[in-house]
Order: C-alpha cells, then structure tokens, then sequence
C-alpha cells in the first residue's frame, strides 16, 4: 500500500522529469533550428546536366540559364563579359537569360551563390534536338559506313548530349548525362542519323555544334507529346488516355503470366542444370510507355535550353492500319506544343518520312498504315510552317532499321540550311502539284523540279490508277518534259492515281 507522503513525492518527481523533457525538447528543437540555418546557409547552387563543361550555347539569340537554390538566395552568372544577377524564388528555383551570343573560343561560365560553380570549354554555335524512336536512335556503329564514321569522326567543334531512356508519369527536371566530345570513344554508339546530319552540317556551317539525342526505339507519339498537348486533341482515341493504357496494359500482363512464370521456372531449372537459358518467348509485352512518359522523362528536362531546331524521326510505331488516321492530328499537335515550350513560334522541325519496309507489295490495293503516315508527315510539311521533309523512300528495306543512313543525314542537313539558315538549298525531290486527266491518262504535275525528272532505270515503279469503282491497278508510268503520265488499259476512264501507297511498294 502507497502512502499519502509517497504519493506526494511521486507527483514531484513526475512534474521534475516533465519539466526536463520540456526544457530538453526546447534544446533539441533550439539545436535542429539551428542545424537547419547552417544547411541553408551552406546549401548548394545546383545545375542541370545540361549545363556543363563542353556545353555548346545556342549563339544569335537570348539564351536561359537555371537552376536551384535556397529559397531567395542570390546567383550570379558571368560569361561572355556579361554578368546576370536574380534570386530564387520561393521554392528555390532560379533563372537568367544571357544576351544574344556570338561564336568565338571556347570560354568559361561561371556561377555563384552561396558556392561557386566554373564550367569550362563551353562554345557557342548552333544547337538541335533529334528525337524520335529506333531509326533516329539506331547507332552510327551499325550501319553503312559507320565504323570508318566512329574512327574519323575526332572533332571538339562537335559537342554530344545524350539523353538516357527515362519514361515516367511525371514530369522531370533534369536527366543523367554529361555533354561529350565527338570522337571514337564517343560516337560508336550514337545516332547514326543524328551524327551524319550534324557533322555534315557542323563542317557546312563552320561554327561549334550541340547535338542533344533524346530518341527511344519502340515508342509511339503520343508518348512524346505533353498532358496538356493531348488534352488539346479533339474526338482523341483511347491510346491518348494514360489511364486507359495502363489499364490495358494491365490486363495484358495478367494474361500473360502463366507465359512468364514457366518460362521464368524453365530458366531456373536450365540454371541449376548449368545448360544456356532458354529464350524469352516472342510477343510479351514490354515495358510501359505510354502517353505523355516519353516527353515527360526525356524532353521536359530540356525545356527551355536554347536549341535552333529539331529533327523528328518517329512513326513506325503508329504504322498499322488501325491506329495510323491519328498521326495527322497529333504530329501538328506535337510540334506546336513544342514550339510553345521553347517559345518560338517558328521552331524549324525537320521530319523524316517513314522509309518503306515489311513486305513487298502485291495487291494495288493494300491497306498500309505506313503509307498513311507518310502522308500525313507529307500533309504536316504543307499545312504547318517552317518544316521539312526528308524523303527516305529510294532507301528502305524490308527490315524496318534500313542500314543506309548517311543520304539520310546528308539531306537532312540540306533541308536544315534551307529552313533553317535561308540557303538556297535544293533539298526536296517533286512533290505534287496538280493533275489533268485527258482521255485514258492521268499528267501529273510537280514543284521542287530542281533540274527536272529523272528515273533509275526507264520503268517507274510505284504507280496505281483507278476509276469510279476506286479500285487500282498497277500502272505504267512515264516521264515527259517535267511531267509523269499515267495509265493502265484495265481504266479506260481514270479518276484517281496514287504513288508508292503501301508498306513496301
């Protein structure tokens, strides 16, 4: 039994220990306070990747420089005998834009706050984003030509920044990549695409060159294009949705796994019996890559480094008959998103047409869903200014990675110096202009003459006519003066003529 006097004590012993916890939590919380004041005090000015040493800057025009901070702390930028002072913001974000640069020797950026950060060999010259998926990705390694490429192509006036493959339902902020100097060490694994193009136009040019490779091989365009660019699509399908594509995509897996788990069981047991494990099974699916994911990982974070153009190489991916009628919609809807991103109305965008591949033609009147992407590239060229086209149909195979990249490359920079730099360039082959029908024949007429017509070989190849009934026949085609005629005895009385309308024609 407790007496009254233990009682007694007891409660003053209680208030003694409550009364220190008090004051020992006012010391820890006095000493956490000020823990916190000596991190904000000594916290670091921080960068993205893109900033860092080999940077080529963007010349002719005002060129952002961010980063992070302390909340209102203080950053200067000094380069180029200029020097931009800001604070951050409230959540630490910062930014200034230098006046417009001019090329010259590689010179040194510094910036400081409560740290001091010194990028060195940074150059001034032009700077363009190729991106799309596996033919813009494919290395310079593997194709035509491209070993003798990787060996010769030492040139410190040709700067690399290769962004990693990061797809991911958020919007990030910076990525995992250094800039590079173009040489053998560098370039085995790089766009072949990308490198001929920018190479050949680095040495046309005779000015510093920034290449930013932000490609992903497998990947469709609405992976590329922002939450809010979607959203702006009108009547858009269900492949625009990420929620339904998740959804999907999760019922996929789930009929799947009873393919995955024996052959993850038929691994181990390979394993244990020390034999090679046995291949993957053909047609599961991969992973995720929905909408939005590509440019939130991989484009987002570039925004709004100051670039001149881009040369966009996707829509193989987009190429089957069921789903190929939304690429009209969404390419002009990728481009003016971006175009808004960076602030420039007048982006030049560069897109290569889809080369011909898959199987050969046989029927004239085959469903492609890479003829319709093509067309709705070639349509994307005429309806929306300051693009190009890049013609690759001399040049595809039946597999959908052609190894003859460096025309690609070449016309490319052709097709750059003419939107981009005001060359007068011939850069385009014949588009079309307009028909006339004259009894059993069809005149086709063309801009972009050049020089005039010219055929490999003396039959072309390619052409299908068709009356009322719009069913086509093969036809013969042939040149005359700046024109090709067209016919077929099986349309005595013609209406339409396609050319090249097939997966591999």
């Amino acid at each position: 039994m407790i007496s009254d006097f233990n009682i007694l004590e007891m409660n003053n012993y209680n208030k003694i220990i409550k009364n220190g916890f008090l004051q020992w939590n006012k010391v820890l919380f006095l000493f956490l306070a000020v823990c916190s004041l000596f991190q904000r005090t000594n916290a670091n000015v921080k960068l993205p990747a893109l900033f860092s040493d080999h940077m080529v800057l963007q010349r002719g025009m005002k060129v952002p420089v961010w980063g992070w901070a302390d909340p209102y702390e203080s950053v200067v930028v000094k380069f180029a005998g200029q020097t931009k002072s800001t604070k951050a913001d409230g959540k630490g974000n910062w930014m200034v834009k230098l006046n417009r640069l001019k090329t010259g020797k590689p010179q040194t950026m510094i910036i400081k706050g409560k740290n001091t950060i010194v990028i060195t060999d940074v150059q001034v010259g032009e700077v363009w984003i190729c991106s799309g998926q596996s033919n813009m990705e494919w290395a310079l390694s593997r194709s035509i030509g491209g070993d003798e490429a990787v060996a010769n192509s030492a040139n410190a006036n040709l700067r690399i920044f290769n962004v990693p493959h990061n797809d991911t339902e958020t919007p990030q902020h910076d990525v995992k990549a250094l800039w590079l100097l173009s040489g053998p060490k560098n370039t085995k694994y790089i766009s072949a695409i990308g490198y001929w193009f920018l190479s050949k136009l680095q040495k046309e040019l005779g000015v510093p060159v920034g290449f930013i490779n932000a490609s992903y091989g497998g990947t469709v365009i609405e992976a590329w294009i922002s939450r809010q660019g979607l959203e702006s699509v009108r009547n858009r399908d269900r492949s625009t949705f990420l929620d339904s594509i998740k959804a999907d995509y999760k019922i996929r897996l789930e009929i799947e796994k009873p393919i995955r788990d024996k052959y993850e069981k038929d691994k181990l047991q390979a394993k244990e019996k020390n034999l090679p494990a046995p291949p993957m099974p053909v047609g599961l699916a991969g992973a995720l890559r929905g909408p939005t994911m590509l440019f939130n990982g991989e484009i987002a974070p570039l925004i709004p480094y100051a670039i001149h153009g881009v040369a966009w190489y996707q829509g193989e991916s987009n190429a089957y008959v069921d789903r190929a009628n939304s690429y009209q919609k969404l390419l002009p809807v990728l481009i003016k998103q971006w175009r808004e991103d960076w602030g420039m109305k007048k982006l030049p965008f560069l897109i290569f047409q889809l080369a011909p591949n898959r199987k050969n033609q046989t029927d004239p009147n085959e469903k492609s869903g890479i003829a319709v992407i093509q067309e709705a590239q070639l349509r994307t060229t005429r309806q929306v200014k300051n693009t190009a086209l890049i013609i690759t149909m001399d040049l595809g195979e039946n597999n959908v990675h052609y190894l003859n990249k460096e025309p690609v490359g070449e016309r490319a920079m052709k097709a750059a110096l003419s939107i981009a730099y005001n060359k007068n360039v011939d850069y385009s082959g014949p588009i079309f202009k307009n028909m006339k029908i004259k009894g059993n024949k069809v005149i086709i007429g063309f801009t972009n003459l050049a020089q005039g017509l010219v055929a490999k070989g003396d039959t072309l190849h390619g052409f299908t006519i068709a009356g009322n009934d719009m069913k086509f026949y093969f036809a013969d085609a042939r040149i005359v003066g700046n024109t090709v005629v067209v016919s077929s005895p099986d349309v005595p009385k013609p209406v339409s003529v396609r050319y090249g309308w097939a997966d591999f024609p």
